[in-house]
């Protein structure tokens, strides 16, 4: 399992540094990737995307807070799991 935290604001023009990221973390382990987005102070509708298309393979999510997510909380999210924080996450994770 890898975990890659984020920080800061996830605009469009961070999209290829997020990406680049999500492919740096997946190639250097194997299964679940968690996103710990505690961190985060906001994002963009692209942002957001950006994020779903890394849900190509397993993908996990924790600390949204009470940041709206309709693209990763709604029925198209497929294989996106959604925890509270960061504990929750690796203690579920830790157990599938």
């Amino acid at each position: 399992m890898g975990v890659l935290h984020l920080f800061g604001y996830l605009g469009r023009q961070d999209t290829h540094r997020f990406e680049g990221a999500v492919g740096w973390v997946r190639s250097r382990s194997n299964g679940m990737l968690v996103l710990d987005m505690s961190g985060l102070l906001g994002w963009s509708e692209e942002g957001e995307a950006a994020v779903l298309r890394a849900a190509q393979s397993p993908l996990a999510v924790c600390g949204l807070r009470e940041r709206p997510a309709p693209l990763l909380t709604g029925d198209t999210a497929g294989p996106v799991r959604v925890y509270p924080d960061l504990r929750s996450a690796l203690a579920d994770l830790a157990t599938a």
